[in-house]
């Protein structure tokens, strides 16, 4: 926190906000300053504490707290820790009581400048609301048949403004992306190309394509979140200008793997 002057402090915080105002994190409870979300899914930062606020009670009662909560849950009590964090001491007591550090990640932002998506030779992306877009790229994202009613819900009933964009080959969904607008930002989210089609474009096209309908709409700047060590997708991100704001990471009892951050 100290590396970070007030406005890049304050403006990490509004990320940070937006970010889960898009994830729309509808099951939240709020514990002292900190926020206690709890929505099940691969997504961790919907279902951790994200200790943004400052607090007032003991460290070592409120982790109790925590714990024994998510436990009533059947969730892995998870902390995202951030560089605005309280207290400011929360990540090396963690670390010193047991808690393992893991799924470093980085959140990019840019300013959205005049785009235009690249030209691809077999067809064009399709902008598509939704919760139209979830039926979609339900394949392509890996969402089951079971979990499918709660995203088309949850996006029938997001109260931001969104769109959804996605890339077909002979019928089949390739590529796809979806923008989250609140104010002048525009959050990034689900930019996923199926592994046979990689490495020609697509994830670009879906991002330009995102990002141009997203300054049409008002957007000024745009932001996302990727694995930190992600190459592949770091290097599309910085062809659009994006940059690291600051990164964050995970603290769990037990070490997850594979989850989405």
């Amino acid at each position: 926190m100290s590396a970070m002057n007030a406005n890049a402090f304050a403006e990490a915080r509004r990320l940070e906000e937006s970010g889960l105002n898009a994830g729309c994190a509808l099951q939240s409870l709020l514990y002292d300053g900190w926020l206690l979300g709890y929505r099940p899914g691969s997504t961790k930062r919907l279902r951790s504490v994200n200790p943004f606020y400052p607090s007032t009670l003991p460290l070592e009662e409120k982790v109790a707290y925590c714990t024994a909560f998510y436990q009533t849950q059947n969730l892995p009590p998870t902390f995202r820790i951030v560089p605005f964090s309280h207290p400011a001491t929360l990540d090396g007591w963690l670390e010193d009581h047991g808690w393992k550090r893991f799924d470093r990640s980085l959140v990019l932002r840019a300013d959205v400048g005049d785009l235009s998506a690249p030209k691809l030779p077999d067809g064009a992306v399709e902008l598509v609301a939704p919760p139209a877009w979830e039926p979609l790229v339900a394949e392509l994202l890996a969402i089951g048949a079971d979990a499918m009613p709660g995203y088309v819900e949850r996006a029938a009933r997001h109260p931001l403004p969104q769109i959804g964009a996605l890339i077909r080959r002979e019928n089949e969904v390739v590529a796809c992306g979806l923008a989250r607008l609140e104010g002048d930002r525009a959050g990034l989210f689900a930019i996923h190309t199926a592994k046979p089609w990689r490495g020609r474009g697509l994830g670009r096209a879906i991002v330009a394509a995102l990002l141009a309908e997203s300054r049409r709409r008002g957007a000024a700047r745009a932001y996302l979140q990727v694995r930190d060590g992600n190459a592949p997708a770091l290097a599309l991100y910085h062809r659009f200008g994006f940059a690291t704001a600051y990164a964050y990471w995970y603290r769990a009892q037990h070490e997850e793997r594979s989850q989405s951050a």
